[in-house]
């Protein structure tokens, strides 16, 4: 295929959240496509489900800010020692080992209280303000870092800095140089953590800032490792719930009749958070995983030469009619089969299931709270954060 007919990525989304038209002609058309991505370099796309999990469970691809150097994005997480994504084999299963205790579906359910007491905080002052209310600014933001400084065990009065902080380091993500403002948010996010870890020896707790002193001491991970660790769970913890709320809110005021299906029949709320997760995860407009593999791999057919660029692209998986039915309709009581939106295989989300939990309390209870919620302004009027691989909106003005 020649460089002038090669498909190029990003493929935005149709009003910010549905899924992009060309992106779905794409994937009618096979499993994986080569394609242009922003840099400017050819890979290839993996739109297919099957083959998607095919390459995320593979040991042959290796994931991002692994060796060679040359393949590395250019972003200051990738590569930092305990970052989870950067590591594979033997290393990321130790890594991982370490942090899975602290997002248990125990430790989790034993949250359960504490997040909804959060959200009813949140609505309560949601309600207080003056309409039209920006309920990104005072629920979809605050919520998700208010529940993870609960989990890592550091002050509840902390979370606008440290969320702030993760917002300026994957905003500015792709940008380099030893003084980008990607870089600094993250040392200083780093710095922050340091100091938290040092006064949980005065302090410990059931929390994970404390699981991860312990293995320091125990030899389990190094300082900078668990230092990352914590990091990294902050960070991926804290985006991607903000902008899953937003995406979720708008998929509800896109499709009323679902809205009203969930408002009379609570028992839904499983099922809906699973859809809104399938249809409208969070992301712009080429989201997705990349992987690179050690050597030359064929794929559905498909030649792919070793160290090629690969990206596994999640969203676009939700709308193989191979394993979804009518995967273009939104239907909040779809009976529920596996969904990639928190990937697969090593890699699989280890937050999979305190993100669920967010997602329930809010769209479980937040129309109880609020029955006329609805967006103050045209949904072409939000601004959706293109420079940020999450997405989310910058304002979400609402009137209730």
């Amino acid at each position: 295929m020649s460089k002038q007919t090669l498909p190029t990525l990003p493929m935005w989304r149709v009003d910010h959240i549905e899924p992009s038209p060309e992106m779905l002609a794409l994937r009618a058309n096979g499993p994986i496509h080569r394609v242009r991505f922003p840099s400017g370099d050819e890979g290839w796309w993996v739109t297919g489900y099957d083959e998607a999990k095919a390459v995320l469970s593979d040991a042959a691809f290796r994931p991002s800010g692994m060796p060679p150097a040359a393949f590395n994005p250019a972003t200051v997480i990738l590569g930092s020692p305990g970052w989870l994504g950067s590591h594979e084999g033997s290393e990321h299963a130790r890594l991982r080992t370490i942090v899975a205790p602290a997002f248990s579906s125990g430790r989790v359910k034993l949250l359960a209280q504490q997040v909804e007491a959060i959200a009813a905080r949140l609505f309560e002052t949601l309600a207080a303000q003056p309409q039209p209310a920006d309920l990104r600014q005072h629920l979809s933001f605050p919520l998700p870092a208010m529940v993870i400084s609960a989990l890592m065990g550091v002050p509840y009065e902390d979370h606008a800095f440290f969320a702030g902080l993760s917002d300026e380091v994957m905003t500015h993500q792709h940008e380099s140089g030893p003084r980008s403002a990607s870089r600094l948010a993250w040392e200083e996010l780093r710095a922050y953590i340091r100091g938290k870890m040092r006064d949980k020896r005065q302090d410990p707790g059931d929390n994970l800032l404390t699981d991860l002193l312990a293995a320091v001491d125990q030899g389990k991970a190094t300082e900078e490792e668990a230092i990352g660790l914590a990091a990294g769970m902050l960070v991926a913890g804290h985006e991607t719930t903000v902008a899953q709320i937003e995406f979720g809110l708008l998929a509800m005021f896109r499709h009323p009749q679902q809205r009203e299906r969930l408002i009379g029949d609570p028992s839904l709320v499983d099922k809906a958070v699973e859809e809104i997760l399938r249809m409208y995860p969070p992301g712009a407009g080429w989201d997705g995983i990349m992987r690179y593999p050690r050597t030359d791999v064929t794929i559905a057919g498909m030649h792919i030469p070793a160290e090629s660029k690969v990206l596994v692209g999640l969203p676009a998986t939700s709308f193989d009619p191979r394993h979804f039915g009518d995967p273009e309709i939104f239907d909040v009581g779809r009976e529920e089969k596996p969904h990639l939106a928190f990937s697969y295989g090593p890699h699989y989300c280890i937050g999979v299931e305190l993100a669920k939990l967010e997602l329930r309390v809010v769209f479980g209870s937040i129309f109880q709270h609020f029955p006329a919620l609805r967006l103050a302004v045209a949904p072409e009027e939000l601004k959706l954060r293109k420079e940020i691989i999450t997405g989310g909106f910058e304002a979400f003005p609402v009137l209730w």
